[in-house]
């Protein structure tokens, strides 16, 4: 009955263990491994220039901090990786070489730099073999006045995590290749909602004097004249209307309005019937102003309509001219 009793007992003990091996193979099966569950992004960001070192430092906590020449925009994330198959309960410790991020990913220059990476100094594996590692690190321009264009920057950096074996009887190194990427949008998006017009107007002019039609930002219209010249608003005026977006939030943006003076003439007859001079172009509101949190901003834009001193008159028909209007950061 002893030996009976013994092998049965033999026999439960085997069973046990093959029951442990299928509920938990990693113990005994798994290799170290590491998994992505976020990768590290630096995020969406925009640079005036290259003439300068500029960086972004992202925190492990997920902060996002910039300086010199970098604005971040969005969708900066954090590295957060799931690391298993380790021995349970040992002291994990990393290194983490420094990267190059390049447009596409092509290894052409101009690069970013990744640097002063910063991650905990140890970790210690859980009964499972399992610990949780969340990175930052610091992206940094090169400074050499070459520009970045717009586009996703990416590379790779090297992840060496070294722990104790007990079966190797030594410490072991297993190592991880990281994917780190970063996105470039220095230029701003700006839509025209409403064409500035002056509408329809009477005009005459004469070689005396001129008349002076302003339509502010708001709308708004006044009138001026001198030397009998005159020019009467009829209907249809409407100041510019633009709408900035992409861009960074509650950020400051200078607004370049046409400066000078420009002239429309009629469309189809053109110099054959006098000109207008169109000038003192203005925004709202004024340079610089501030992005919302949306990163979107709206400007209208007047002027004013002059008459040439001239004693040709106008013909009937449509004026038109272009003027310049630009943003940037």
């Amino acid at each position: 009955m002893l030996r009976i009793l013994s092998a049965h007992y033999t026999r439960s003990a085997l069973a046990s263990l093959l029951a442990a091996v299928c509920l938990y193979p990693h113990l005994l099966l798994a290799a170290p491994a590491i998994e992505t569950v976020t990768p590290l992004n630096f995020g969406l960001f925009a640079i005036r220039h290259n003439a300068t070192v500029s960086a972004l430092r992202l925190s492990p906590a997920g902060g996002l901090t910039s300086s010199g020449e970098m604005i971040a925009i969005s969708g900066a994330a954090r590295g957060e990786y799931r690391l298993s198959g380790f021995p349970p309960g040992v002291i994990l410790r990393f290194e983490i070489d420094d990267a190059q991020l390049s447009e596409g990913g092509f290894g052409l220059p101009e690069f970013f730099r990744v640097t002063a990476w910063e991650h905990p100094e140890t970790l210690v594996s859980n009964l499972t073999g399992e610990a949780e590692l969340k990175l930052g690190a610091r992206l940094q321009s090169s400074g050499s006045g070459t520009p970045y264009g717009d586009a996703p920057y990416t590379g790779g950096a090297q992840l060496r995590v070294s722990y104790w074996s007990e079966s190797e009887g030594g410490f072991l190194t297993f190592i991880e290749q990281l994917d780190v990427s970063a996105q470039v949008q220095s230029t701003l998006t700006l839509t025209e909602e409403q064409a500035l017009s002056f509408g329809t107007v009477a005009a005459f002019p004469t070689a005396g004097g001129t008349a002076r039609l302003t339509l502010s930002p708001n709308g708004s219209l006044s009138s001026v004249s001198t030397g009998g010249a005159r020019l009467l608003a009829l209907t249809g005026a409407q100041a510019g209307k633009f709408q900035l977006s992409s861009a960074a939030p509650n950020t400051s943006i200078n607004i370049n309005v046409q400066t000078g003076s420009i002239f429309m003439t009629h469309t189809t007859l053109g110099l054959a019937s006098a000109r207008f001079v169109v000038k003192d172009f203005t925004t709202f509101p004024a340079s610089p102003a501030q992005t919302n949190a949306l990163g979107a901003l709206s400007i209208s834009v007047g002027a004013s309509l002059e008459t040439e001193t001239t004693s040709q008159g106008y013909a009937d028909g449509e004026y038109r001219g272009s003027y310049t209007l630009t943003v940037s950061y």
